[in-house]
């Protein structure tokens, strides 16, 4: 008798994706809880956000992503994948 995990994979990797989801969305939460601290770290990276503009923001992803789309001319998908390398990065 043969067992096949075949039919198991899908369920596995949603399992895992849901996973890496939550964490992001938890970490990102814990950007936002301690934006006033990160700020430094944010202008670093991306300099031309004024400090007015970060104070809009307040931590907010969405709200972030759109101002660097506006001030550097990335896609959606170029500012995402910056955040996501930069949220890694923060301790």
């Amino acid at each position: 008798m043969q067992l096949s995990l075949a039919g198991l994979a899908p369920a596995l990797l949603v399992g895992r994706e849901s996973r890496n989801e939550r964490s992001l969305i938890m970490n990102w939460e814990q950007i936002e809880e301690k934006w006033k601290q990160l700020r430094g770290k944010v202008r670093e990276k991306w300099g031309k956000l004024t400090d007015d503009e970060l104070d809009i923001i307040q931590g907010k992803r969405d709200q972030l992503i759109g101002k660097l789309q506006e001030k550097y001319g990335y896609t959606k998908e170029q500012v995402e994948r910056e955040l996501d390398d930069w949220q890694h990065g923060v301790r």
